[in-house]
């Protein structure tokens, strides 16, 4: 018995999902960015039976144009500030839909030639866009946080001085691993789950502009091995994610080589900045690196997900991953073929090289970096607005896309009362959830709590900053009143 759906039936469905999509696109920045409703209201909506019986799909697809889209949260839109979050873009739409129809498996080469050789030249084309090694190694995962994973089980695995994958860790001296105090999460979490323990992760202090500090990582480093310790990799941020800051990659490649070290970026949020002429200097080292990571999904406008693994020499990739069970090797192969399932954990993995493909060739290089400096702009153009306003306070540098800032209101307190003035920018961050309006997340910037907005969005213009400048100043005086 085949589901498919009748020729004119499937024609119709699919008319009636794009007419869906085009109304969603018609109302961006129109009414509220989120929804604010609680978990058990939307469950009230979905929650039911498990359906033992057919329902008519056209139905199904009304009940998502109301239900589904109703309760999201809409963050293609231009008051969409949270987190570190693209916007996608409508070509990588189309690509998305075709993806889906192909459904095809990418773990050896002849199980889905086409997709195997687009994800190898589109990995090509980012690393030459943002000045990586074009020889490199590489494979597409779901974000950052697994392609940290996926790197830092390279950097252990060829770092180590005995055979794990045969004796484990057992025999091997404890082995250290270094990144600033703003380091990404998905670094702690990696060292956890590759045995290596958290109390083995080194988070080194950062200067005023939330850079590593280079000179106390050299100092931990030493006193690290003099203690009996193994340091094996030293990991370097292009874009933080509280502040957008940047490490001097340089001076950590040059450390890395002193001390025989492995070398990883995480670029997953600003590494598309290095594509930028008037940046490329900013991010002189990253093609030192023996490892790096960048998510599409962030930066290039590629709908979710999607992030790029890098390691330059690609048979440290296929040694770290590289497994090919009986039932996996009787295929009439050729040295020419690529099996992506040698260079990366997944056996099942999806086409996600489609939708990047489609973004590249259809704005091209020029189009997209355009973009990117237009984001940074229109940060800066808030930071600028926050310094010369009496009720609000810068408290980070704005190297790229996020700006941290706090509402001081009045100033009747002093600054230093970090209490008060942390209460007051909880509650306007809770305000501003319930408001609905515009959508940010806070963060503690040196014990402050702080209004964090990421502007990477290309559907973004001036007017949407003022726009959500005038929202917060409403809502923190609504506040203010109250504290």
């Amino acid at each position: 018995m085949s589901l498919d759906f009748a020729p004119e039936q499937f024609q119709q469905l699919l008319q009636q999902a794009s007419d869906i999509l085009l109304t969603w696109y018609a109302h961006i920045g129109k009414g509220k960015t989120y929804p604010n409703a609680s978990p058990e209201e939307i469950q009230a909506v979905f929650d039911e039976a498990l359906p033992m019986t057919s329902q008519n799909p056209a139905d199904l697809l009304q009940t998502i144009a109301h239900k589904v889209f109703q309760y999201s949260n809409k963050n293609i839109y231009p008051h969409y500030y949270g987190y570190i979050t693209g916007g996608g873009n409508q070509a990588a739409i189309l690509a998305e839909m075709l993806r889906n129809g192909l459904n095809q498996n990418n773990l050896k080469w002849h199980s889905a030639p086409a997709n195997t050789e687009i994800e190898k030249i589109v990995l090509r084309w980012i690393a030459e866009m943002v000045g990586y090694s074009s020889d490199a190694g590489g494979v597409l995962t779901s974000g950052g946080a697994f392609a940290n994973f996926l790197a830092l089980a390279v950097a252990r695995k060829i770092k180590s001085p005995i055979n794990i994958a045969e004796e484990g860790l057992y025999a091997c001296p404890p082995m250290t691993i270094y990144v600033s105090e703003e380091g990404h999460s998905s670094v702690d979490k990696a060292v956890d789950m590759l045995g290596l323990g958290k109390k083995y992760l080194r988070k080194i202090p950062v200067n005023q502009d939330f850079e590593i500090d280079t000179n106390a990582l050299e100092k931990q480093i030493v006193a690290d091995k003099q203690a009996g310790l193994l340091p094996i990799c030293v990991v370097g941020i292009v874009g933080t994610t509280n502040t957008g800051a940047s490490d001097d990659l340089e001076a950590l490649a040059n450390l890395c080589e002193k001390y025989d070290l492995w070398f990883h970026i995480d670029a997953a949020y600003g590494g598309f900045v290095a594509a930028l002429e008037s940046y490329k200097y900013q991010f002189k080292g990253m093609e030192k690196a023996d490892s790096m990571i960048i998510n599409p999904h962030k930066w290039l406008y590629v709908p979710f997900e999607s992030a790029c693994v890098y390691v330059k020499n690609r048979n440290h990739l296929k040694q770290t991953y590289s497994l090919i069970p009986s039932y996996l090797q009787l295929d009439i192969g050729n040295d020419s073929r690529t099996d992506l399932m040698e260079y990366n954990l997944q056996l099942t993995k999806d086409f996600k090289a489609l939708k990047i493909w489609m973004t590249l060739k259809t704005y091209g290089v020029k189009q997209l970096t355009e973009a990117i400096e237009q984001d940074i702009l229109k940060a800066k153009y808030l930071a600028s607005k926050i310094e010369e306003s009496a009720d609000f306070e810068l408290l980070a540098p704005v190297p790229m896309s996020i700006v941290c800032f706090r509402y001081v209101g009045n100033k009747e307190k002093k600054k230093e009362d970090i209490v008060f003035y942390n209460h007051l920018n909880q509650q306007i961050l809770r305000e501003i959830e319930k408001d609905g309006r515009v959508f940010l997340a806070g963060t503690q910037i040196k014990g402050k709590t702080a209004l964090r907005v990421c502007c990477i969005n290309h559907r973004r213009t001036y007017e949407d900053i003022d726009y959500l400048f005038e929202v917060l100043r409403e809502i923190g005086q609504k506040v203010a009143i109250h504290a």
